[in-house]
């Protein structure tokens, strides 16, 4: 026979129906919750349907965070700045304003290449044609940059980043280089050319390839070059610094180096400033191993004084 304990000891062990049906009805539906967050339901499966609002969900978190970070921020910087005003702590060396002395170099970033690029590597792409921009600006002799066969993903995120509508020396371009400038002027810069470049012509546009493929694509800028009948150049690298790789840089890498060799008329300088250290080896330690080895053959070759 059961007790009462025993029926009650059933009973706690017995799943609360009642309780989740209630949750249930206090959750909101998948289409309440995308409504509630703005997105249609029209034409979308069940799976897809929580993806989305899944997704939203991140977006606003993210956005949530964007915004905690800059109030945290500006609270930093006016901390900072009291602490300034109070004799606390000294205040920063002012900066001085550099004087530019703008070039009549102009560069192309060619980005024709969008298609063969990932996301993740349009959006590296996107980054670095910021920094050419920022390298440009901060500059000694500041170059007019075109950014030609704009379109797709990298034209929707610059017309979603307004302010880069306003930069200085720098125009957006839709048409092929072709179509803006004479084939004469043109020079595509591509480490598969036979040719080194060893001055910047005035009357020259030089022009970077704009894509970020890990050496997947070979032979890409200079069979294009080929193809468009461009002349083609690649910088003086071999001949100052031994690099680890194959010498492919990054598009912002490549125009820094350009500004750096207008300002100090040195490609050695601009490699060595510009190329992060991981990539190279300086042609020093080259130098020092040719030399001992000579060393070597002239102590072996020559006659023992008697």
């Amino acid at each position: 026979m059961s007790t009462v304990k025993d029926i009650e000891g059933i009973s706690s062990d017995t799943p609360d129906v009642s309780s989740k049906e209630n949750q249930n009805k206090t959750r909101p539906s998948l289409l309440e919750q995308a409504e509630e967050l703005g997105i249609s339901s029209e034409g979308v499966t069940k799976n897809a349907l929580r993806k989305l609002i899944k997704q939203k969900r991140l977006e606003i978190t993210k956005e949530d965070w964007k915004v905690k970070k800059k109030l945290l921020a500006k609270q930093k910087k006016a901390e900072k700045r009291q602490a300034i005003e109070a004799g606390l702590v000294e205040a920063p060396p002012k900066k001085v304003k550099l004087e530019q002395e703008p070039s009549d170099v102009r560069v192309v970033l060619d980005l024709s290449f969008e298609s063969l690029m990932t996301t993740k590597e349009i959006s590296s792409m996107f980054g670095q044609i910021q920094r050419c921009y920022s390298a440009n600006r901060a500059c000694k002799h500041p170059v007019n940059i075109y950014s030609t066969s704009l379109g797709g993903e990298l034209e929707r995120r610059f017309n979603e980043a307004p302010d880069m509508k306003n930069w200085k020396n720098f125009t957006f371009e839709k048409r092929n280089y072709t179509e803006v400038f004479k084939k004469e002027e043109l020079v595509y810069l591509t480490a598969d050319s036979p040719n080194v470049i060893h001055e910047l012509d005035d009357d020259k546009v030089y022009i970077i390839g704009g894509i970020v493929d890990k050496n997947r694509h070979k032979l890409l800028t200079y069979n294009k070059a080929q193809e468009e009948g461009i002349q083609t150049a690649q910088l003086p690298i071999g001949e100052f610094v031994k690099l680890a790789t194959r010498k492919v840089l990054t598009v912002n890498h490549v125009f820094e180096i350009l500004v750096k060799y207008l300002e100090t008329k040195s490609w050695e300088t601009a490699f060595t400033y510009v190329i992060p250290r991981r990539k190279f080896a300086e042609l020093d330690e080259e130098t020092k191993d040719n030399q001992s080895e000579q060393a070597v053959t002239v102590d072996q070759g020559s006659t023992p004084s008697t």
